[in-house]
């Protein structure tokens, strides 16, 4: 197998520095999530998760007017179902994520545990040391999605960077979002990796939709434009400990 060396435009990347955690995304589609709360914070937590695809089975004897509106009206995608019964450990079998509103640190302690032995991921709302993942500030323009964390040092710092980030990224961005992923194979076909295909049409922060010039379908006819591309050739945070189960 033949190294390429890279090209003189083409410097090496800076080492990544220490990162307080690995930002990773959930593919919950269809999946079955457990919740364990009837709570207001678990009516939020239940209808993120859902509006990723997925089926939340929310366990809780007393389910408070936002859990139960939210049941009646649904999410955005996926399924919330409840069932009038205290979670058990029977409840994670074949789940993706599971997440808990605890009363006490003995419950969140019960919680993480069994979610561990059954090899799912934990997370229990306001308690970080029984979680095995944080949920993080999110900007929506699905099918772009940008998550802060702050590692819970500053959640206000986590929530005023979102709002921030809102102002730069438009709500039309989703339909560029859209249209990159229906061409996606098109623009491949057509341009090269590489410089090729950063300047094909004005940045999306900046789109206007009313203006023909900056529609992101030119995307499509610029890349229409262009012959099929030959394929080139290649001549620190400490951690943080879970409950002992």
């Amino acid at each position: 197998m033949k190294l390429a060396s890279r090209k003189p435009a083409e410097a090496a990347p800076p080492p990544l520095g220490a990162l307080a955690k690995l930002p990773v995304f959930f593919d919950l589609a269809g999946r079955r999530c457990v919740l364990a709360g009837g709570s207001a914070g678990a009516a939020w937590k239940a209808e993120l998760i859902a509006a990723a695809g997925a089926d939340v089975h929310v366990y809780a004897t007393d389910v408070g007017p936002e859990m139960r509106a939210l049941a009646e009206r649904g999410a955005a995608a996926g399924r919330i179902i409840l069932h009038d019964r205290p979670w058990s450990c029977d409840v994670f079998a074949g789940a993706a994520i599971a997440v808990a509103d605890a009363e006490d640190d003995a419950e969140a302690r019960a919680f993480a545990c069994a979610a561990l032995e059954a090899g799912v991921p934990c997370n229990v709302i306001d308690r970080p040391a029984f979680c095995r993942f944080q949920f993080g500030s999110i900007v929506n323009r699905s099918p772009v999605v940008v998550a802060i964390s702050t590692d819970g040092a500053a959640p206000v710092l986590g929530q005023a960077i979102r709002r921030r980030i809102e102002t730069v990224l438009p709500p039309s961005l989703s339909e560029w979002g859209a249209l990159a992923r229906r061409i996606r194979a098109e623009v491949g076909a057509r341009l090269a990796k590489g410089p090729q295909r950063s300047p094909i049409g004005p940045s999306p922060a900046h789109h206007h939709p009313a203006s023909p010039t900056n529609s992101p379908l030119s995307l499509r006819t610029r890349a229409q434009a262009q012959p099929p591309a030959r394929a080139a050739s290649h001549s620190s945070a400490p951690a943080r400990a879970m409950p002992n189960c």
